[in-house]
Formats: structure tokens, C-alpha cells, sequence
């Protein structure tokens, strides 16, 4: 492996949390070591102790049933035994009856004490235990701490090598999933350097794992689909933009070469005149974009207030009346008491405005336009139906886009803008908005939150 990708694997933090882990781990196998080792020097110690106690009871035991000369006869027995104790039985003026214990001095009871190595084999610390027997006689019996030293090692060498080998595992488990970790981030960078050129159509793999790998891509995929109807959104606009533009430009073109070349006064001014209502429908057009725009930009949710709902339909209504009927439609307004709603009274004001342009000008003649507004389960809830030709099931989500038609040919008056800013608006208000075939006719409901 190069220098290159082996520092990028321990740059990685797979191994970083491996070698963290393992340092607890070490530390944890260095404390249990520590407590391991000297609990197990103190049961050595006491096993020790317990079998010297045991060993001088019996000893006590002989001299009560055989006397000092069975002591000794039994002394002399147990010393060639593998794993004997160590004795020294001294009589009441100090002299040494027997035993393989050369020492100064005794002192009765239990006590540690160091004796030369060339007295003894193996550790020079030895536990022993001193008692005076019935005839005033000294019994000494010790033994030696190998045992305890040995088995004290034993133990500590085994937590050494089990934690070296359990630092090793950790260790090469962090190289090995760093290993599978940093592929599966490469192809990940990958996916993000092709939708960076351009290839909106790329995607990270995504596996049934549920990782946090796993999770970071599928994020990453639904925010490129996002994008990518987004893109899509933006071309879309362009092109509707484009089209809904280019015809009154032209127009006013027309109409301002056909100005230029009139011998005739009047008939220049109606040239300009018409002119004028080409630029006044571009700035409509544009007007409308930023509106659309504002809208979906706010947040004015900190200025809303309490709105009568009723009040605004009843007063957008009459205004609009006159038109409506003039146009020979009709205008049924239906209104009932609702609970006030939190918004703002000019774009709740906008949003039924044109939804009753939308129907004015799409209806048709003789059309029946129904304005309704109710109190459903606590919610105020707004429609607005008519019965005009409509609008087909299949485009109820497209049309509220921007710059969107029911008329793809986009031969009608309009630019698409007033359903997408009452969709802005209703988003605003975190009311909920749905298009329903009235058949016949298009009915648009919006229903408020409770206040």
C-alpha cells in the first residue's frame, strides 16, 4: 500500500475510534491487571497462612497423643514430602531439636520474615508461625511466598498477552472497516464530483444496512432529486417565461414599427396606445412573478394576526361581483360563521381574488361561480367552484406551478402565476389546498388551521 491511501486509512475515523477503543482497552487490562495482581498475592498469602495455622494444629495434636518425640518423628516424615512446609522445634533452653529452619530468632505468632537464600531455595520472604508448645518447647513452621510469587506472575503474564491480543483485534478490526468504510465514502465522492460536472441523473448506492453511511446517502439522494426537479422546474420556467413573453413583445414590436411609418397622427397614437396595453400586460406579468416571489421568500408569520375570514370573502366577493356578472356568469356567496385564523388579511385577500379571476376569466359564459365559506370539525374551510369546463384530474398538481396551464398551447390570456401564488400563500398560512373536479367544473378548497 502506498504512503498515499495508508494515510488516508489512519487518517480515517474508523481507525481514530479504533485506537481510541483501544486505549480504553488498555487501560481497562492495565487497572484489572493491577487489582488482579494484588488480590491474587493476598489469597496466595492467606491460602499460606491458612495451611501453616493448619499444619501447627496438628502438630499440637501429636504432641498431646505422642509427646515431644512424637513431634519430631513427625517432623522428620513430613520434610521429605513433596512441597513440605519449613520447621524448627527448639526445647525449653534453645536448642535446636530439629528442623531446616536456620533463623536468629523467633517471635511468637504469625510475622514475615527474610531469609538468606542460601538457607533456603527459592523466595527469601517466608511466612512463618511461632507457638510454645505444653512443655515450654518453641514450634516454628514456615513456607516460603514462591507459590504466591508464581502464581501472582502466571496471572499478570496472561492479562498482558490477552490484552495485547485484544488491542491487536481492535486494531486490525479498525484498519479492516476503515478499509470498507472509506469505499464506500470514495464512491459517495464520486456520485457528488458527477453531479458537480453536471449529472444530475447520479445517485449514491444505497444499501438495506440502515448505517449512518447508508442514511447520509439516501440524504444525499433525496436531495438530488430535489434538485433535480428543481433544474427541472427552472428550464421549465425559462421556457414558459419565454413563451408567455415573446408574444406581447412581439406585438409591441409590431406596434411600435407600425407608429414609426404613420403619415397619419391618430393612427400613430392608437398604434402607441396599443403598445402601451402590450407593456402594461408584460409589467402585469412580471408584477405577478414578484409577487409569487415575495411570497414564497417570507416569513411573516411573526406579523399575523387574527383575521374574520368571513369578512374578507364577503367584502372580495363584492368587489368582484360587478365583473362577474358582466360577464353574464353568476355569483352565489355562501357564507358562515368560522373561528378567526392567524394570517395576513392582504394575501388571504389576494388568494380569493384570484381564484375568482381564475374562474371569471376560464368559466365561460353562463357559468355559476359558488364562494362558499364554513366551519368544519373547528376549521374554517374556503371554496370556490364553478361549473365551467374545468380541469383535468391528471394536470391539479401541475397547474399549481408556476407559469403552468391548462392550455398547453397557451393561446388564452395569462401567465399561469395566479393558482401558483394561491398555492404560495396557502403554504404561508400552513393551510391545506385541493383541487376537486366539480362535475362539471373545477372546485379549489382551502382549509385553515385551527387558530
Amino acid at each position: 500500500m502506498s504512503s498515499a491511501p495508508l494515510d488516508r486509512l489512519l487518517r480515517s475515523t474508523s481507525v481514530r475510534l479504533a485506537a481510541i477503543y483501544a486505549g480504553l482497552l488498555l487501560v481497562t487490562f492495565v487497572a484489572a491487571g493491577s487489582v488482579a495482581w494484588v488480590v491474587t498475592r493476598s489469597s496466595a498469602e492467606n491460602e499460606i497462612r491458612e495451611r501453616i495455622a493448619l499444619e501447627v494444629d496438628a502438630l499440637q495434636d501429636e504432641f498431646i497423643s505422642e509427646g515431644s518425640d512424637g513431634v519430631i518423628e513427625a517432623i522428620t516424615f513430613r520434610e521429605h514430602n513433596p512441597g513440605a512446609l519449613n520447621y524448627r522445634l527448639l526445647d525449653r533452653r534453645g536448642r535446636v531439636l530439629i528442623g531446616n529452619l536456620d533463623i536468629d530468632h523467633v517471635d511468637l505468632g504469625a510475622y514475615v520474615l527474610d531469609i538468606p537464600e542460601t538457607q533456603t531455595a527459592g523466595s527469601r520472604d517466608f511466612i512463618l508461625l511461632t507457638t510454645r508448645m505444653p512443655d515450654g518447647s518453641l514450634l516454628t513452621v514456615g513456607d516460603n511466598l514462591d507459590r504466591a510469587e508464581k502464581t501472582k506472575d502466571a496471572v499478570l503474564e496472561a492479562i498482558v498477552w490477552v490484552g495485547l491480543a485484544a488491542v491487536i483485534m481492535v486494531l486490525a478490526a479498525g484498519l479492516f472497516t476503515a478499509r470498507g468504510v472509506l469505499k464506500r465514502v470514495d464512491v459517495i465522492s464520486s456520485t457528488m464530483k458527477r453531479v458537480g460536472a453536471g449529472d444530475l441523473s447520479a445517485r449514491a448506492p444505497a444499501r438495506a444496512s440502515g448505517d449512518d453511511l447508508d442514511r447520509i446517502g439516501g440524504g444525499i439522494n433525496e436531495m438530488l432529486e430535489h434538485i433535480d426537479v428543481l433544474v427541472g422546474d427552472v428550464k421549465r420556467v425559462s421556457v414558459n417565461i419565454a413563451h408567455d413573453l415573446r408574444t406581447p413583445l412581439a406585438h409591441l414590436h409590431q406596434k411600435l414599427e407600425k407608429a414609426a411609418g404613420r403619415q397619419n397622427l391618430a393612427e400613430a397614437h392608437a398604434d402607441i396606445n396599443a403598445a402601451t396595453l402590450k407593456v402594461a400586460e408584460i409589467l402585469r406579468i412580471f408584477d405577478a412573478m414578484l409577487r409569487l416571489s415575495a411570497i414564497e421568500a417570507s416569513s411573516a408569520s411573526s406579523r399575523f394576526a387574527l383575521v374574520d375570514l368571513a369578512e374578507i370573502v364577503d367584502r372580495v366577493t363584492d368587489a368582484y361581483r360587478p365583473d362577474i356578472e358582466a360577464a353574464g356568469q353568476t355569483l352565489d356567496v355562501k357564507i358562515e360563521a368560522t373561528p378567526p385564523v392567524r394570517g395576513d388579511p392582504a394575501l388571504i385577500a389576494q388568494a380569493v381574488g384570484n381564484l375568482l379571476d381564475n374562474a371569471l376569466r376560464y368559466a365561460g359564459e353562463g357559468a355559476v361561480i359558488v364562494a362558499s365559506l364554513a366551519n368544519r370539525a373547528g376549521m374554517a374551510v374556503l371554496e370556490i367552484a364553478d361549473s365551467g369546463q374545468g380541469i383535468p384530474d391528471k394536470d391539479h398538481e401541475r397547474v399549481l406551478r408556476p407559469f403552468e396551464r391548462v392550455d398547453a398551447s397557451r393561446t388564452q390570456p395569462g401567465a399561469g402565476l395566479g393558482l401558483s401564488i394561491v398555492s404560495a400563500i396557502a403554504r404561508l398560512h400552513d393551510a391545506r389546498l385541493a383541487l376537486e373536479n366539480a362535475k362539471p367544473g373545477i372546485r379549489v378548497t382551502i382549509t385553515w388551521p385551527r387558530g
